[in-house]
């Protein structure tokens, strides 16, 4: 009797523990882009790493597990060689590219700690799958609470902080929701998973984000399709006959729920064909980030311009400003493409083709019931791949791990193959180990860094108003003191020297007399390692025209004005520099299109201004 107690205390235990962690992981504080950029929470993250690791590797000895072969087994080495031959081939993008390799390494480390758990106890799934509910039943209760706090409708971003992203996850989630529909046998919790399930439509309908729409769309049609693929009624003469044998009640309903469908359908695609003509959702805001990627492809066809480097090669392509800077290419294949050419795309096209032959051949294992459950872990799969032709969102950790989730509940490593040799698994284990280990002991080791960095900003934070020679200055110096102290520790990261010469600029524009060279100093430093960036060409042109050397001014405004020929006030600046008319302020009209000029992609600003004031101060002011 005790040990009947103690299953389903365990169970409850288990179930409780995994919903928290995947709560933590959707929260601010977990795998989201605040979680992951500010290091307060890190601490805590990689201690509930470290304690699954733990409880991980005692279960596996206690109860003997073997290890399975996994489905992507044959395509890592694909992915690993793509990998290494762009960053290889492209040495100016390697510090991006080894920030980019430490996340492919945990998802990957992910990966197989997922497969392994559910390859040896199958009906943890169902624990998997209640945690990622609870963790959408907190995303959806976020986002009524900022609709009813905002009084808007629209685009709410919940805990997830961005609305592509939430649309991501309420595509995996409203699946998951539906199977527990069509599992439910009470009819009271076949009506509460109704109604969740509605409710995640309507926020992901909310999200405006067309691309998971379309994702959710193909889900649910996937799942119908494989639904009647298991009844034998796509053949249209066998769904007349069992059409022939059903109530005139439940052809009414079910004639009417069609109806109703078609009408949402004919709605949505209303919607995404007006959206269009707005001005800030039109079709060239995806366009032209294509049109990049496909160019940058074009120059590097075989290993792409090096893992995480689209952003950095994106200003190269682009005007930017007035196009906004994005760290990828919003379409997972273009993406690839452009980041690790032929090799890159060979190993997605590798991985698609496995999980499409994987998912055919459990097909063909699984039978009654135990195909029905598994055909709702294959539509969240298909939803989250499609929203991907549209939206990169799993560049957002949270995502990601979603996606692998997905993935590793939809190939089903309970029906892979052990290991012939036990010995063999055993190594396969101690390997994953001893990567988590070192993945955590390089996480762990930048928690000071990136919180030295946060403290520089929080430092160097100033308001609103004209920088002047008191408290403020003061601040910029003691900022840049704790600047000059990462730039030793890490002089390849190209952030610590945009915030450095920012700053700089800011004390050149209140008269401070070596300002001006150490501003020089430091925007050289940073266009050495990200020469695309436009606005930082601009304010090194202003500091070279304040320290007399007006040839040099000249060279660096042209630059600037290349690479975003569609700024106007560029081109002003570049016509007094050339005619030697004093530096002016110019005032040109407040808009999107020139604002934001400092912003450097998914790190925070050091400072609110729009732009360093020796630019023009008034080119700020609304």
């Amino acid at each position: 009797m005790p040990i009947l107690k103690s299953k389903p205390l365990r169970r409850i235990s288990e179930r409780l523990v995994i919903t928290l962690v995947c709560l933590y992981l959707l929260s601010p504080f977990g795998a989201t882009f605040n979680g992951v950029v500010i290091p307060d929470a890190h601490a805590l993250t990689y201690g509930l790493i470290f304690a699954a690791l733990f409880a991980w590797s005692v279960t596996r000895l206690r109860h003997k597990w073997r290890w399975h072969r996994s489905a992507l087994d044959p395509i890592m080495p694909l992915w690993l060689l793509a990998i290494g031959a762009s960053m290889l081939a492209n040495p100016e993008a390697l510090r991006r590219s080894l920030i980019a390799l430490w996340f492919v390494a945990i998802y990957i480390a992910t990966w197989y700690f997922l497969h392994d758990w559910i390859a040896n106890r199958p009906s943890s799934k169902e624990l998997a799958v209640d945690g990622l509910l609870g963790a959408g039943l907190m995303v959806i209760i976020f986002s009524a609470l900022q609709i009813l706090n905002t009084g808007r409708l629209l685009q709410p971003v919940s805990v997830i902080g961005n609305s592509n992203a939430l649309g991501s996850v309420l595509v995996v989630i409203v699946p998951l929701a539906l199977r527990k529909v069509w599992r439910a046998r009470a009819g009271a919790h076949r009506v509460i998973w109704r109604i969740y399930s509605a409710i995640a439509i309507a926020n992901l309908i909310l999200t405006l984000s067309r691309g998971a729409w379309i994702g959710l769309f193909v889900a649910c049609a996937t799942l119908l399709l494989l639904l009647l693929a298991h009844f034998a009624l796509l053949s249209p003469a066998r769904f007349l006959v069992w059409w022939g044998k059903r109530r005139e009640r439940s052809r009414r309903l079910a004639l009417a729920s069609s109806v109703m469908v078609i009408i949402c359908l004919l709605c949505a695609a209303a919607l995404i064909v007006h959206s269009f003509t707005l001005r800030e959702r039109s079709a060239d805001l995806r366009t032209e980030i294509w049109q990049s990627a496909l160019s940058q492809f074009s120059h590097a066809p075989f290993t792409g311009q090096g893992l995480f480097a689209f952003g950095r090669n994106n200003g190269r392509h682009l005007s930017i400003p007035p196009a906004q800077g994005y760290a990828h290419a919003h379409n997972l294949p273009l993406n690839v493409a452009a980041e690790m050419g032929i090799l890159g795309l060979s190993a997605l096209g590798a991985t698609v083709a496995l999980t499409v032959h994987r998912l055919h051949r459990i097909w063909h294992v699984k039978t009654g019931e135990d195909r029905l459950d598994w055909i709702f872990f294959v539509a969240p799969v298909v939803g989250f791949g499609v929203h991907h032709f549209f939206d990169v969102t799993a560049m957002m950790p949270a995502v990601a791990l979603l996606g692998i989730v997905s993935l590793v509940l939809a190939l089903d490593p309970s029906h892979e193959h052990r290991l012939a040799s036990a010995r063999s698994g055993m190594l396969c284990a101690l390997g994953l180990t001893l990567l988590w280990i070192c993945l955590l002991a390089l996480g762990v080791r930048n928690i000071p860094v990136k919180s030295r960095y946060i403290e520089v900003l929080r430092l160097s934070r100033a308001s609103n108003d004209y920088p002047n020679f008191g408290k403020q200055a003061l601040q910029y110096r003691q900022a840049l003191d704790a600047l000059d102290e990462l730039i030793v520790s890490d002089p390849t990261m190209p952030v610590y020297h945009l915030q450095s010469a920012i700053l700089w600029g800011l004390l050149a524009a209140v008269g401070e007399g070596d300002a001006i060279a150490e501003g020089i100093e430091a925007f050289e430093r940073f266009l050495d390692l990200e020469p695309y960036h436009a606005i930082s060409w601009a304010n090194l042109a202003v500091l070279q025209w304040q320290s007399g050397d007006r040839s040099a001014a000249i060279r660096s405004m042209e630059r600037a004005r290349s690479l975003a020929p569609r700024v106007p006030l560029f081109a002003i600046k570049l016509y007094q520099y050339r005619n030697d008319d004093p530096i002016a302020s110019i005032s040109l009209p407040h808009s999107r299109y020139n604002q934001d000029f400092t912003r450097y992609q998914f790190l925070a600003e050091s400072l609110p201004v729009t732009f360093l004031p020796q630019i023009t101060w008034s080119f700020q002011q609304p």
